[in-house]
């Protein structure tokens, strides 16, 4: 039987950084002699769980290489700048994709129907959403349940129409075979999806 009193443990070190998140602390106990930089130094680090922390004392406050006291300029590694402008463009351009993504999700269309748009867009064919309906070309409009039959364009339009037809037919082939795949391998394993 195991003895459920801790050993208690101390020791000495240089605080390298505390983790709010995993609520541990990593501690460097290699000691560094007074003549060499510290941070050019090989560390020995050791992480601790903050729940394990019986007590701390502060022994000095971190210094600079030179004596004074230690800021962000005298950080090591150095702490470079922060290119403001190139972090904006980052910003917009993720909203933008952000934005894009948001109007190729259909609102209140299924699972498959959505399937059926992203094969769509996947190969580069100009497809939109307009409510319910997939809009193909600017021509071909496919309404539910997605099927060829569901398909209709004006009149002068029946090339891009077959060619729609052709694309869908196969897309809905393979989202029945990936179906068939999916549940034989449910069934296989005797386990339902997700659990």
């Amino acid at each position: 039987m195991a003895d459920s009193k801790r050993s208690s443990v101390s020791g000495k070190g240089t605080l390298f950084t505390a983790s709010p998140i995993l609520n541990v602390v990593a501690i460097n106990t290699r000691s560094s002699t007074p003549a060499v930089n510290t941070a050019a130094q090989p560390g020995d680090y050791t992480v601790i769980p903050v729940s394990r922390i019986q007590s701390f004392q502060v022994l000095s406050l971190a210094s600079g290489a030179d004596g004074s006291e230690s800021s962000i300029a005298t950080a090591q590694p150095a702490i470079g700048p922060v290119d403001v402008k190139r972090l904006k463009q980052r910003e917009e351009q993720r909203i933008r994709k952000l934005k894009e993504e948001e109007k190729d999700r259909g609102k209140g269309v299924t699972r498959e129907a959505q399937a059926i748009f992203d094969s769509f867009k996947r190969i580069n064919t100009p497809i939109r959403w307009h409510n319910q309906e997939m809009i193909v070309h600017e021509a071909v409009i496919i309404s539910p349940p997605y099927r060829i039959e569901d398909c209709k364009c004006p009149k002068d339009k029946q090339e891009v129409l077959n060619r729609v037809k052709k694309v869908l037919d196969g897309e809905r082939r393979k989202l029945k075979d990936k179906d068939e795949r999916e549940k034989k391998a449910v069934a296989q394993t005797g386990q339902r999806k997700g659990g």
